[in-house]
């Protein structure tokens, strides 16, 4: 049985923007055929990340198999993509990590999916962001929620 590779959480930065290193992740596993069951390229936070580098993501998943590090993919999207000022991908960055549901079929889905994870109305997860990082069990969103209730 094979067991689920969790690519990096949404919340890590490379070259200032959030989710990229996931996204190179998710296309490594990809090659490898090890992207069990995650949405990849053509939807969500993939999708919104492609657009605002102004890449296609069959040029992303060529330029991640072709080149050895992330600063390498990060070194071709600033000569490929979009360069953009630091505020323009911090108020990007606020924006998608900010992302939560905003009617009341997608909190009802949220809420359902929260529930197939393991979590509850309590559990602190308040956005997609925070709904990644609940299900692949990464400790620093315990940590952070903690810290943001003032119990650290």
């Amino acid at each position: 049985m094979t067991s689920k590779i969790y690519p990096r959480s949404p919340y890590a930065t490379l070259g200032g923007y959030v989710h990229l290193p996931r996204f190179i992740d998710k296309a490594r596993l990809h090659r490898q055929g090890l992207l069990l069951g995650y949405n990849y390229k053509t939807s969500g936070f993939d999708r919104h990340l492609l657009a605002f580098l102004g890449v296609a993501g069959e040029e992303f998943e060529a330029a991640v198999d072709n080149l050895g590090s992330d600063d390498q993919v990060l070194a071709w999207l600033r000569k490929k993509g979009v360069n953009h000022t630091p505020s323009e991908i911090e108020a990007w960055n606020q924006a998608m990590i900010a992302k939560a549901p905003d009617s009341p079929d997608k909190r009802e889905r949220f809420s359902q999916l929260l529930r197939h994870v393991g979590g509850s109305e309590n559990s602190g997860v308040r956005t997609y962001f925070d709904l990644i990082d609940f299900e692949e069990r990464r400790m620093e969103f315990e940590a952070r929620r903690a810290q943001e209730r003032g119990s650290c």
